[in-house]
């Protein structure tokens, strides 16, 4: 079986975290899902954060966290697509 590491899990010499491309297409998308709607929650929070209870380095923190998050879910979504695409016709 051919894994796929994410893209996050890439940057080291040996990536350790890897997608199952055989998993049901439903659990794929379910995984990538939740990876999506949660860095887009944490990104409405902070966008009604104020300068006054929002630091630098937590926006930093926040950001970090979205993109790998957005990141996870897509590297999922980009596996989800290419099996429905295998599905017959």
């Amino acid at each position: 079986m051919d894994y796929h590491a994410f893209t996050s899990s890439s940057t080291t010499d040996h990536p350790v975290a890897f997608i199952n491309p055989q998993a049901p297409l439903l659990d794929l998308l379910n995984y990538a899902g939740l990876r999506i709607r949660a860095a887009r929650d944490m990104l409405d929070s902070v966008s009604s954060m104020t300068s006054r209870n929002a630091d630098d380095l937590d926006l930093m923190r926040f950001s970090s966290v979205a993109t790998l998050l957005l990141q996870d879910g897509c590297d999922v979504l980009r596996v989800a697509e290419q099996q429905a695409m295998d599905l017959p016709k």
